[in-house]
């Protein structure tokens, strides 16, 4: 894959020499080039989280749960719960389920789109179901520039969709997620999901038998 997304940013590159615009896929390949050198040193970590949801309509719960995150090169990411509502658990499923940018490619067709913000053109990478999905349309990533790591995904579905923001931090030398922020807007519901990363335990062994294979039953909402 590696040499892949080299022949993708050689192809862009190429055009920007010839002061040419970018298309789309020249776009897409810049950014899973960004994300594919972000922080090669990090190999695995395990994570405390804070994880808070809560409804925004009647019966309005909300509810303050602690669990645990896992991370694995080069695909593998878990997070560990017990007793989560039915709605927070259709977010926990859908946001392990998409995986690293490692493994996007045997998921998704991968483009680019654009938009405005703030008076300047922001590029993000649209990916879009290999396989039949009869909700999921698409899901949109947001890359920040500095850390390298996703800062914005959107998950947009036929009949709804989840925005999660995402802030870093560096520690140990390492760009990390210290926070996750979801709106989450589907048939019946509407709800909020804010997670809190700490007490990160970088470059530990972390056992395969952590990560659980998602079905994709388990990884819809």
């Amino acid at each position: 894959m590696r040499r892949l997304l080299a022949g993708l940013a050689l192809v862009v590159f190429a055009a920007a020499a010839a002061s040419a615009p970018l298309r789309a896929q020249d776009h897409a390949g810049l950014l899973m080039e960004k994300l594919a050198g972000a922080d090669p040193g990090l190999e695995s970590y395990r994570a405390d989280v804070a994880f808070e949801v809560g409804l925004h309509s009647f019966p309005y719960v909300r509810k303050t749960l602690h669990g645990s995150a896992y991370f694995k090169r080069p695909a593998k990411m878990e997070l560990v719960f017990s007793d989560l509502p039915t709605f927070a658990r259709a977010f926990r499923n859908v946001y392990v389920s998409l995986g690293t940018p490692a493994n996007w490619e045997k998921k998704f067709t991968i483009g680019a789109g654009e938009e405005n913000a703030g008076g300047r053109t922001v590029s993000y990478l649209v990916l879009t179901p290999r396989s039949a999905d009869r909700r999921l349309r698409e899901v949109d990533v947001y890359v920040d520039d500095a850390a390298a790591l996703p800062e914005r995904i959107v998950w947009q579905y036929r009949d709804g969709r989840i925005d999660m923001h995402q802030r870093f931090d560096r520690i140990g030398g390492h760009a990390v997620v210290v926070a996750q922020d979801a709106d989450i807007r589907l048939p019946a519901v509407h709800a909020y999901v804010a997670a809190r990363v700490s007490n990160y335990a970088l470059n530990v062994d972390v056992s395969d038998s952590v990560f659980t294979p998602k079905t994709a039953a388990t990884a819809r909402p």
